[in-house]
């Protein structure tokens, strides 16, 4: 299981920034770990040039930014009081960039975060995209990256949703959503979109007589227990179930063992993020996406699907990007 002991939560104290503090803590509970925060004030080479040019007798450096990093550390302690417990509690840092998205990406690299959890939207975003910046971290960061939107459900993220396009890349996913669904006691639905304008169903083989749908289900599920087996995940197997769509991944602990139920689902569409928005805005909790497929078509595809869920989906999405050596 994927653990989860330092998260990093940017923030610009917005109302839609906001929204990811409660879901920090109740990760923090459910994996005992540690929670800072990061403030990034945003600033533009020339306005402090135009004051210059102005001959205004004002330091940007002794005049203004002591005062704004005080007033965002004072801000920041608030926050940490009235959302953090003190068991999981960590540090917060105040840091001056014109590029925010940059100075978190590698923050959180730097530090060896485990997570960046954050709102889907800043300050003044729309209401239906993801913000500009949370965008930005989403696509350049190597640190999972949980993006939310509202309030976690009562019961935890427990309806889990990983797109795929049967390539190994997309399954680099997997040991995160079966770590939420340990955590939250839930169960995965793996989701594939045959695209009516382009299928990459055409390289999965499938006897005479099944139908297109089945062959692919069935492939899911193989790569599935192929890449836990290749990966070193021996705790854990796939158990085919009495119908097709319907298995089990059992994990065995010791003596115990804990079973997660498998959904998958495959359907046909014109657009594979209009599908996985489609089916998640009232069937699922969490999606949780690699951000890229295949090289070639299916890397365009998965990528750029991957983009699209995570900017447009309204559910909680988690993002993990794969490393250098798995995209050549």
């Amino acid at each position: 299981m994927k653990k989860i002991r330092k998260i990093l939560v940017p923030t610009d104290f917005s109302d839609g920034a906001a929204e990811a503090y409660p879901f920090a803590q109740r990760f923090s509970e459910k994996f005992g770990g540690k929670i800072d925060f990061i403030h990034v004030i945003p600033t533009a080479k020339y306005f402090s040039e135009s004051i210059k040019k102005l001959g205004v007798p004002f330091d940007m450096e002794e005049d203004l930014f002591p005062h704004i990093i005080e007033e965002a550390e004072h801000q920041l302690e608030n926050i940490m009081d009235d959302y953090v417990v003190d068991a999981n509690k960590g540090e917060f840092f105040v840091k001056i960039d014109r590029r925010p998205s940059d100075t978190i990406v590698e923050h959180a690299k730097e530090h060896g975060y485990d997570m960046i959890l954050m709102g889907a939207r800043g300050k003044h975003e729309s209401d239906i995209l993801r913000g500009t910046i949370t965008e930005k971290v989403i696509r350049y960061s190597e640190t999972p990256v949980l993006t939310v939107s509202g309030d976690m459900p009562g019961k935890g993220l427990q309806r889990i949703l990983l797109p795929t396009d049967t390539s190994e890349i997309s399954y680099l996913s997997l040991p995160w959503a079966i770590s939420m669904a340990e955590i939250f006691d839930g169960e995965i639905t793996f989701f594939n979109v045959i695209e009516l304008y382009g299928s990459l169903s055409e390289n999965i083989p499938h006897e005479p007589g099944k139908s297109e749908m089945l062959a692919i289900y069935e492939d899911i599920i193989e790569e599935a227990g192929d890449y836990l087996a290749d990966h070193g995940y021996d705790n854990m197997h796939i158990e085919r179930g009495d119908e097709a769509y319907e298995d089990q991944l059992v994990i065995q602990d010791g003596s115990s063992s804990q079973t997660i139920n498998l959904h998958t689902k495959v359907v046909k569409g014109v657009s594979a993020h209009y599908e996985i928005e489609d089916f998640a805005r009232e069937n699922i909790d969490l999606v949780v996406m690699t951000t890229h497929g295949r090289s070639g078509l299916a890397h365009m595809f998965l990528g750029s699907t991957t983009e699209n869920v995570a900017k447009y989906v309204s559910k909680p999405v988690l993002t993990v990007r794969p490393h250098e050596r798995h995209l050549k």
